[in-house]
């Protein structure tokens, strides 16, 4: 077994790293590299398979061959370069004898780094540790841009982003998932009549308690104004309506004054839907459209209630 990839300063949530080579030897020497140096490791066997769990999978690193099938690894990374949802991955590309002269090639199509093979895995690892430590501060930088700067929730990009990753994932795992959408009722008269800053603080409290509510596991973001989401993986209808009932629950609840002292009421209507494993598989914004047209039928029925879609 490789010696462990000893890091100081790479605490935190591990890393995935996707490996696209056609030799499984090759794959498994790799594998033992980095989950031996704590990373999380998927597999893919050519450059089709490779592609799709670029798009889907949100793996942090990616290595790659160049002879990995019909579409090589150079075109592997003009590709996830060249697309908005993947062009932060790290890419290492590995070189064969005779193949120098095509390292140039792969840093001008967008790769971070390169390594001959057969590879040291002395130098494996020194790369890998490189490279983990630019994709923590890439990380960090991208949560500051996909954070909502009032509340901390979620903004609605890394909303969108993370509800693909779990439709593809509740796809592969054949698992349930469920997607709520929440909109606090009658907001726009309580910054009429109570002024911006109290209504600002509603939506501060109102994510704490919300996130009070969640499962480590499930995710809330603010999609703009009033209006929040959550993502629950492997949730099913029975459990989703339960955590959105807390989540009502929670918001009524709140007692939130505004600047004369008084209380202000809070509320929320909440449209649920759930995407079960025997479903055909619906897309993120299939899902989203469910849900909203569960969210008016809450509105519309009364508001303060939940709704299914």
């Amino acid at each position: 077994m490789a010696g462990s990839i000893d890091s100081p300063g790479l605490a935190g949530a591990r890393l995935s790293v996707l490996i696209c080579e056609t030799s499984r030897v090759q794959r498994r020497i790799l594998r033992e590299i980095l989950e031996d140096g704590g990373f999380t490791v998927i597999e893919a066997g050519g450059s089709q398979e490779a592609f799709h769990l670029l798009r889907y999978s949100g793996c942090d690193i990616f290595i790659t061959g160049i002879e990995v099938g019909q579409v090589n690894g150079l075109e592997l990374c003009w590709r996830l370069k060249a697309e908005a949802e993947t062009s932060h991955i790290h890419t290492i590309v590995m070189t064969a004898l005779g193949q120098e002269v095509q390292v140039a090639e792969a840093l001008d199509v967008g790769a971070d780094d390169f390594i001959p093979k057969p590879f040291n895995p002395v130098e494996m690892k020194a790369r890998i540790r490189a490279a983990a430590r630019i994709v923590r501060l890439q990380r960090d930088l991208r949560g500051q841009a996909e954070t909502d700067s009032l509340t901390g929730a979620a903004n609605r990009r890394a909303f969108m982003q993370s509800l693909e990753r779990a439709v593809f994932e509740a796809d592969r795992q054949t698992q349930p998932l469920s997607l709520i959408m929440a909109d606090l009722d009658h907001f726009k008269a309580i910054n009429d009549t109570h002024g911006h800053a109290t209504g600002d603080r509603v939506l501060v409290q109102c994510v704490s308690a919300m996130r009070s509510a969640l499962a480590s596991q499930e995710m809330l973001a603010r999609l703009g104004g009033e209006e929040f989401g959550v993502i629950m993986p492997r949730c099913c209808r029975e459990e989703a309506e339960q955590r959105a009932e807390c989540l009502r629950r929670a918001t009524e609840s709140l007692v939130v004054e505004n600047d004369a002292g008084d209380t202000v009421p809070v509320s929320a209507s909440l449209g649920v839907t759930v995407l079960m494993p025997q479903e055909y598989m619906a897309t993120p914004d299939e899902l989203l459209s469910r849900a909203d047209s569960a969210l008016y039928r809450a509105k519309a029925s009364g508001r303060n209630r939940i709704a299914f879609g």
